[in-house]
């Protein structure tokens, strides 16, 4: 016997339960315990089947329950009724497959057995752990206020395509990230697919201490945070399309609780969402023993693609080893493909000591052309020197291997000493592109100028491109090494 949905009918609310067995009243009982995420379903006839899920514990009026007299906070938001529904229990492998597909709305109907299947396919294949498309440089939130809304839409104007926020209203206001979202997909500038967009569920956030009484387990906690960032970030203005297509392509944990028992009951409660409402998982201020520690336990079936932290040389050292294990889980785990990322903050305001003080910074600063057309004529002349070395090659074969081949690089900006003079780049930009493009960190950066949101974007291209060029890849690779001798990382 496996337990369906029945047409027509489409997830109200979850709340979580005792300890049960899976088809424990069937003739087929599972003899394994399901400790971690049971759930009851509370599912009610729908005739469109959106589908609510969120957790028990937020305020409500006394009316607002079902027949089970379990409260149903988004019924109550949505002004339905929730008479009539039907009380199961399950497991939490059967809420990710079972909720997340109604969300989706892909399916009326799923099994225990698929759910199960979808839970532990392997890892590489695993839907739950999908390659995801994540700029090089996001913009962050915190500290933005009133102000959030209209910084949101303009750093999407100028060209970042990655946004990051949290449900934690003390520093965020994630309401408003998700109105300058709305608002420059409505005005045509960026489509939803085209943006990354992530969150965090924030542990002892205020909103919990304030009422412990409403949030009595860690489950609930993360099911309260994710139901409101789902609804805050929503990429639709109607309620309805909301419910249907609203995601989130990383919910990051803002941090380890101290003890990780807490860390893993959180966890396991943020796997349930993946890979439909939720596309992948981060965590947020841990260190390494806390990050082993947490991913060996057998339960995490979800890995973390985001590991985000302070980069600065007070945080071990630029978190040296944590970066390495980033790079270690992409080369072995995921075989070369990028899906573990380490995210740095406080990349600038940590590192004051540092950037505007190196020798090298300015020196790369200085060299890299101050406009892409400049870059773009070292490209052309490049080029025309790659090719007369291809030429001079061909020819030395034909001849006997006599020809005169070119083996030195053409003189240019990027083999010059700079001086104090005008800087093709600010200090800042070049040492975000060291960050980036050397330490391959994704960068959190936090402007509030419009004029920088621009110019950050258009230097780290700047630099990318002149890098490759044999004028600037001389240079950089000097600067670089500098670089990497400062923030502890081996030699080339």
């Amino acid at each position: 016997m496996a337990l369906r949905l029945k047409r027509g009918q489409s997830l109200c609310c979850f709340q979580p339960v005792p300890q049960v067995r899976a088809f424990a009243n069937t003739s087929s009982a599972s003899t394994k315990l399901l400790p971690l995420l049971p759930y009851r379903l509370i599912v009610r006839p729908s005739p469109n089947r959106l589908a609510h899920a969120h957790a028990r514990g937020l305020s409500l009026p006394p009316r607002q329950t079902n027949t089970n007299g379990i409260p149903c906070y988004l019924c109550s938001l949505n002004k339905t009724t929730t008479r009539g529904c039907e009380a199961w229990s399950t497991s939490g492998a059967a809420f990710s497959s079972i909720a997340t597909r109604q969300l989706r709305g892909t399916r009326s109907t799923t099994t225990m057995a698929s759910a199960d299947a979808s839970i532990n396919s392997p890892a590489g294949s695993d839907p739950l752990h999908p390659k995801v498309n994540m700029p090089r440089m996001i913009y962050g939130t915190a500290w933005k206020k009133n102000r959030t809304a209209d910084l949101v839409y303009q750093a999407i104007k100028e060209g970042f395509r990655g946004i990051d926020t949290a449900a934690m209203k003390r520093h965020y206001s994630e309401e408003l990230t998700g109105e300058g979202l709305r608002r420059a997909i409505r005005d045509g500038i960026v489509t939803r697919q085209e943006l990354y967009i992530q969150t965090k569920y924030t542990p002892h956030d205020d909103a919990f201490l304030a009422e412990p009484a409403l949030y009595p387990t860690i489950t609930s906690q993360v099911l309260a945070s994710v139901t409101s960032s789902l609804r805050n970030l929503a990429h639709a203005d109607s309620p309805e399309s909301q419910e249907d297509t609203s995601y989130i392509d990383c919910l990051i944990m803002h941090s380890p609780f101290p003890d990780p028992v807490s860390t893993l009951e959180a966890w396991t409660a943020l796997q349930s969402f993946v890979p439909h409402r939720i596309r992948s998982l981060g965590i947020s201020n841990i260190t390494l023993p806390e990050l082993q520690y947490l991913v060996a336990d057998p339960r995490v079936t979800v890995y973390p693609t985001v590991i985000q932290n302070r980069f600065r040389r007070a945080e071990r050292r630029w978190d040296y080893e944590l970066r390495r294990w980033c790079a270690n889980q992409n080369s072995t785990r995921w075989k070369g493909e990028k899906r573990t990322r380490y995210q740095g903050f406080w990349t600038l305001t940590g590192n004051r000591g540092d950037w505007p003080t190196q020798k090298f910074v300015r020196e790369l600063a200085a060299a890299v052309p101050k406009t892409t057309q400049e870059v773009e004529a070292l490209e052309a002349e490049g080029a025309a020197a790659a090719a007369a070395v291809a030429e001079e090659q061909r020819e030395g074969e034909q001849d006997g291997g006599k020809g005169n081949l070119v083996t030195g690089e053409p003189a240019g900006p990027g083999d010059l000493e700079s001086g104090d003079g005008e800087l093709g780049i600010s200090l800042e930009a070049a040492w975000y592109a060291l960050t980036i493009l050397g330490a391959d960190v994704v960068v959190l950066n936090g402007t509030t100028s419009q004029q920088h949101m621009r110019d950050d974007l258009d230097c780290l291209e700047r630099v990318d491109r002149w890098r490759k060029t044999p004028q600037g890849k001389k240079m950089w690779d000097r600067c670089f090494e500098e670089f990497k001798a400062l923030v502890g990382m081996p030699p080339s």
